[in-house]
């Protein structure tokens, strides 16, 4: 690694800010930035390094994906090693392809987004569930506001190519807005350890690289300290904070491709090691007698429990209550196992550290590898693959031969040219239209003749034709699927039935990436549920729902155990069918008012009408209050009184 350059001063908010001298004094002074000791750095490194296949693989997927699909090398005889494509342009061939994985990772992606869900929140104790329909009020804000449902998307398209997904959970200021905020991480920024557990419950090492601008980093990292941002500045001293990106385009994969673990690509980004470690530490476990609580300590609070304990029996024996009375902290030593973060430099200092801040106990991130058989990662688009490679091989390989068979050539004998005519002549008049050549044949000379050779049925048409049909069946993504015409008189119902098969193939993919929506919604609902305050679920909920969290506080919320349960959206065609169709019902059968019905169904006149009906029920009071008027005054009886229209 290149040595970094140390320099007297560096931007910092418009200001120059020169590294001050320190005296040493054997202290700690404040802005220090510490080293890394605990090997985390050379262990994420290792992690990197272990995944350099995976990241290969994802890349040569995507390739395939979008139409790079002559990319892969090969070795010549002369021992020069070069793509596909270079070799087939150096054969005088040109590499054709007919990008039929495209088409099918677009056909399951639109599966997929045909019909919408969203999380609800179900109580574990039916008492609890008004708690549960504010937190599925929270989590359709969270994802309007983070565009879930455009995200998971772009995930799901990631889980076909490569076969893994990364979401993070985070809470945080981000312009002008602190709120909960939900990342799609890419699969060449992670590294984890070896896993064999298909729901991942084995995973101890997580993390990803960060390439951050400066001032992100200043910001991030500084803490309010201006001595401590002159030593981040100085960490990160060959960084040029008005460079631009020159080593790649502004549009290209070339960037992601050629990641390296301690450089960033740009000159202008630092890089930033962020590194979570499930690790063992000796805890102190408490239980205060007095207050009747249990909580976790550690190994140095156990002079502060003494002395309570030692005060506790001072202030008793005042009292003339023993000793063996007094209600004292009881301790018991254990190891305990937490999530651990740090965030470290490529020369392995520590920007910041400590036990996970979340309330759910783990790291912040939902993520999903697929099969994950044996420890192995295989996507949907490596499974057909080599279906496409043959069908790319037979198109090019028809065109070679359409192109290089005899197409009409003339056989003209030399001793029948005409005289004076040259052979260029002759060909000349032969291409002409309406063109004669005259000439008198000679005995037992062959005549001129023309050969035409259709050279190209030689079962190329056939194996492709195999190739189409194999490519759906590996796939499981068939005609009836992607919308294609059926044979004529086919029913309706075996087409109906031949889609539903070929929807079978699908659900193992569909309801693992379901799986990982589940975890990562139920960390994005215990988020809410520890940083959300009842203020915020008024914001959410709205003024409609007041008196429901009059008697709400966030202590309650926070200690309601909920599950998560993906189900269809209410924006969905279908959804909207059945409801209002359950409701009409109700109206029909009188268990339900007029505005009941508009007030819970889906009906694009919903709003207007229920505006007309209030204005309507307030001219019809405004009416009877000028009626009594009148009786009043008149005193007019009111069995004598007309009916006033409705």
């Amino acid at each position: 690694m290149e040595k970094r350059r140390r320099t007297d001063y560096r931007r910092f908010n418009n200001a120059t800010l020169l590294p001050q001298k320190r005296r040493r004094t054997g202290k700690v002074e404040k802005g220090k930035i510490e080293m890394d000791n605990s090997g985390t750095l050379d262990m994420a490194r290792r992690a990197w390094e272990e995944l350099e296949s995976h990241r290969r693989g994802r890349s040569r997927n995507r390739d395939y994906t979008f139409g790079k699909q002559w990319n892969d090398s090969i070795t010549l005889a002369d021992g020069r090693t070069v793509t596909e494509e270079q070799y087939l342009k150096e054969q005088g061939k040109v590499p054709l392809k007919n990008n039929l994985i495209r088409q099918l990772v677009k056909n399951v992606v639109g599966q997929f987004r045909s019909t919408q869900t969203q999380p609800v929140c179900v109580a574990r104790d039916r008492r609890e569930q008004p708690l549960g329909e504010i937190l599925s009020s929270a989590m359709e804000y969270v994802y309007q506001h983070n565009r879930v449902w455009e995200l998971d998307g772009r995930t799901l398209e990631e889980f076909l190519i490569s076969g893994s997904c990364f979401h993070k959970v985070l809470y945080g200021k981000r312009g002008e807005k602190t709120d909960v905020w939900i990342d799609e991480v890419n699969p060449a920024r992670v590294f984890f350890n070896v896993m064999e557990d298909p729901r991942h419950w084995d995973c101890t090492l997580i993390g990803e690289i960060h390439d951050v601008p400066v001032s992100t980093l200043l910001s991030r990292f500084a803490g309010g300290d201006r001595s401590r941002a002159i030593e981040l500045r100085n960490i990160y001293s060959d960084v040029r904070d008005t460079d631009f990106a020159r080593q790649y385009d502004t549009i290209t994969d070339e960037r992601i491709d050629n990641l390296d673990f301690f450089r960033p690509s740009d000159g202008n980004m630092c890089r930033v090691i962020e590194v979570w470690r499930y690790e063992s530490r000796e805890r102190l476990q408490c239980h205060d007698t007095l207050k009747g609580i249990s909580y976790k300590a550690a190994l140095p609070a156990a002079g502060a429990i003494e002395k309570e304990n030692r005060r506790r029996i001072k202030e008793a024996a005042k009292n003339g209550i023993p000793p063996s009375q007094v209600p004292l902290i009881k301790t018991e030593w254990f190891i305990d196992t937490v999530w651990y973060y740090r965030f470290l430099s490529p020369l392995g200092h520590i920007l910041a550290e400590g036990e996970t801040p979340y309330w759910h106990g783990s790291h912040p991130y939902a993520f999903k590898l697929y099969p994950l058989v044996d420890g192995e990662i295989h996507s949907f688009v490596e499974d057909v693959i080599d279906q496409q490679r043959y069908i790319n091989r037979l198109i090019t390989m028809v065109d070679f031969i359409m192109g290089s068979s005899a197409k009409g050539v003339l056989l003209f004998p030399e001793d029948q040219i005409p005289d004076g005519m040259t052979i260029e002549d002759v060909a000349d008049e032969w291409t002409r239209y309406n063109g004669v050549i005259l000439f008198r044949p000679k005995p037992g000379s062959p005549l001129p003749q023309q050969i035409a050779v259709n050279a190209t049925n030689v079962g190329a048409y056939e194996l492709l034709n195999l190739q189409m049909k194999l490519f759906e069946d590996i796939s499981g993504v068939h005609g009836a699927m992607q919308g294609k015409g059926t044979a004529p008189g086919t029913s309706y119902a075996l087409y109906a039935q031949q889609i539903q098969n070929s929807s079978l193939n699908l659900v193992d993919v569909f309801e693992s990436y379901k799986n990982f929506r589940q975890d990562r919604d139920t960390k994005l609902m215990k988020t809410i549920q520890q940083f959300f305050d009842k203020e915020k679920y008024l914001q959410i909920v709205g003024a409609s729902d007041e008196e429901r969290l009059e008697n709400i506080t966030k202590e309650a919320v926070c200690n309601a155990d909920f599950d998560i349960s993906i189900t269809e959206s209410s924006s969905s065609q279908v959804y909207r069918s059945v409801s209002n169709e359950f409701l009409l019902e109700l109206f029909r059968m009188g268990q339900i008012t007029l505005e009941m019905l508009l007030e819970n169904g889906s009906f694009p006149f919903s709003d207007k009408l229920l505006q007309s009906l209030e204005k309507n029920r307030s001219e019809m009071s405004a009416q009877e209050g000028v009626g009594a008027g009148l009786r009043q005054a008149i005193h007019v009886p009111a069995k004598m009184q007309p009916e006033l229209p409705v």
